[in-house]
């Protein structure tokens, strides 16, 4: 028999105890609607329990979360058929990542132009820093999450900043 700790039933409790909050925010502020955040975070949760109850074997439940949000975002914007701005974040949450070497610019910004800095960006740089600064993944995660190697996920959060950077000067000239 086995032990209670190792069941996948509490696996799964426990991850979602630990997760659920996190995965919300992110289909948040990946979509920007709250009831559709709502509605894909408890979608994710039953995909992960189909997976894990027919035997299903996940070595990082983190990423494998994300990696499920991720798809059903994915599915979302497909439907819409364009993708989502996100001033329309500002109503529900602000935006303010912490890095010390852009904090003073960050600091400088309220919600409103950061999130207008940020919808000029590119999707992927978009997604890069929204998963490591307003999540606050680790590059292995995201990397885990997008399927894309460490190397280029820095890349394009460093990539990304130097664009807000960019951003930033030019509308403060």
């Amino acid at each position: 028999m086995k032990n209670k700790e190792n069941h996948p039933k509490d696996a799964f409790v426990g991850a979602f105890d630990l997760h659920s909050n996190a995965i919300f925010r992110y289909c948040l502020y990946r979509i920007g609607d709250r009831e559709k955040a709502l509605d894909m975070s408890q979608d994710t949760f039953m995909k992960a329990w189909k997976f894990i109850s027919l035997g299903g074997s996940v070595e990082n439940m983190k990423a494998f979360l994300y990696k499920i949000a991720t798809n059903l975002i994915i599915d979302e914007y497909r439907r819409r058929k364009s993708p989502e701005s996100l001033d329309n974040l500002l109503e529900e949450k602000g935006f303010e990542p912490s890095i010390d070497e852009y904090e003073h610019m960050i600091n400088r910004l309220d919600a409103e132009q950061a999130l207008a800095m940020l919808s000029q960006i590119p999707e992927p740089y978009k997604q890069a820093l929204g998963m490591r600064f307003v999540e606050d993944l680790s590059l292995k995660e995201i990397s885990e999450i997008t399927g894309e190697s460490e190397n280029t996920i820095a890349v394009r959060i460093h990539r990304g900043l130097a664009k807000l950077v960019k951003i930033f000067k030019h509308q403060n000239d």
